[in-house]
């Protein structure tokens, strides 16, 4: 099971509507695809989200793959992976994109080539799903409350709400959800990193007569002794997204109670591996670890799937299947019903290219 060839390609995927977010205004979604081909044969798949706060590019994404990773991992056994992986960790650092994606692509194709589903390389199976939280970008109150109502409608049960760093137009659009859906639904809000300490505490605390359960990442995220100081006047749980890239910023933000929760992806941390490490830290901290993905191909979300899968450590709520909200992804094989993410069947990942016409 030698990795015979690793070939790159772009995709531009429409967003059926455009996502803003305080930092963002996304209209399409750009990323790489990897395949990697094992010589019986066998295709595996990878997906990187990317744009420029991530701090990758296609382009740099691209050469790190091309001009670092590739020749030093061509001809290796996928049965190996794991040595592969530090030998490319020893090589180039950072890149935890493009890394991502090509680990998937790796996994994917060594779980093929043993004619298993990935999460059974990954550990097991927990659990045989998600319940989706549904991610609302920013947008005037009343259209989010009605976007918010006909999520409901449609089955989903967990909303996440994109905040803009203007504290009354943002409880304005909490409270305008809030009457839309009822006292019932879970809802958290995301800050996206745009505002400071005393401005995100005076937030919470009006979120918390909202009923909002999370308040993601209210602070920049080099500013980690103002999230603590968030964390300890806020009446509700406060979780770090940005501030934790690896399991060491994980680690530092646990160690000193400075979060209740942490929100992390397969991409922004670097691959499979060291979301688990994430989430096992969490798991002995006695705080939540939620899963995310951003919206692109489904191969990303179901790598995330297979892995929520698989790990006990993950939130039963993860922020998955944004694939929904893009058009033109060449693959297919995953859908949410009424706001579950049901993992798939087949080898691999469980999603495959559609048949040209």
């Amino acid at each position: 099971m030698k990795i015979e060839q690793i070939e790159i390609s772009s995709l531009e995927l429409p967003y059926k509507k455009a996502f803003i977010t305080a930092t963002n205004r996304f209209v399409t979604a750009q990323g790489l695809l990897v395949k990697v081909v094992s010589d019986d044969g066998l295709e595996g798949y990878g997906y990187a989200d990317l744009f420029p706060r991530t701090g990758e590019s296609q382009e740099s994404a691209r050469h790190a793959i091309e001009s670092v990773i590739k020749p030093a991992i061509m001809g290796g056994d996928l049965r190996e992976w794991l040595r592969l992986r530090k030998k490319i960790d020893h090589l180039i650092t950072g890149n935890p994109r493009a890394k991502a994606a090509l680990e998937t692509a790796c996994y994917d194709a060594l779980a093929k080539g043993m004619r298993v589903p990935l999460y059974l390389l990954l550990g097991g199976l927990f659990r045989n799903g998600i319940t989706i939280i549904k991610m609302l970008g920013v947008d005037d109150p009343e259209a989010m409350a009605e976007e918010a109502r006909r999520l409901v409608g449609e089955g989903f049960t967990a909303l996440k709400l994109k905040m803009s760093g203007k504290v009354a137009l943002d409880l304005k659009r909490v409270a305008k959800v809030r009457d839309a859906v009822g006292g019932g639904l879970f809802i958290k809000v995301d800050a996206n990193e745009a505002y400071d300490a005393k401005t995100a505490i005076r937030l919470a605390k009006g979120l918390a007569e909202l009923a909002v359960e999370v308040f993601e990442q209210p602070v920049p995220r080099s500013q980690i002794e103002a999230l603590g100081e968030v964390k300890r006047h806020s009446p509700i749980k406060i979780e770090a997204d940005q501030s934790v890239r690896t399991a060491a910023d994980a680690y530092r933000l646990i160690q000193n109670r400075l979060v209740d929760g942490i929100n992390t992806s397969i991409q922004k941390a670097g691959g499979i591996g060291e979301v688990r490490r994430i989430a096992e830290l969490c798991e002995l901290a006695g705080i939540q670890c939620a899963l995310s993905n951003t919206a692109g191909s489904m191969v990303g979300d179901a790598a995330a799937l297979h892995l929520a899968a698989s790990i006990p450590a993950i939130a039963p709520l993860c922020e998955l299947g944004e694939f929904e909200s893009i058009s033109g992804d060449p693959f297919v094989g995953l859908k949410v019903d009424k706001g579950f993410l049901k993992l798939p069947e087949g080898e691999g990942l469980g999603v495959k290219l559609k048949e040209r016409s």
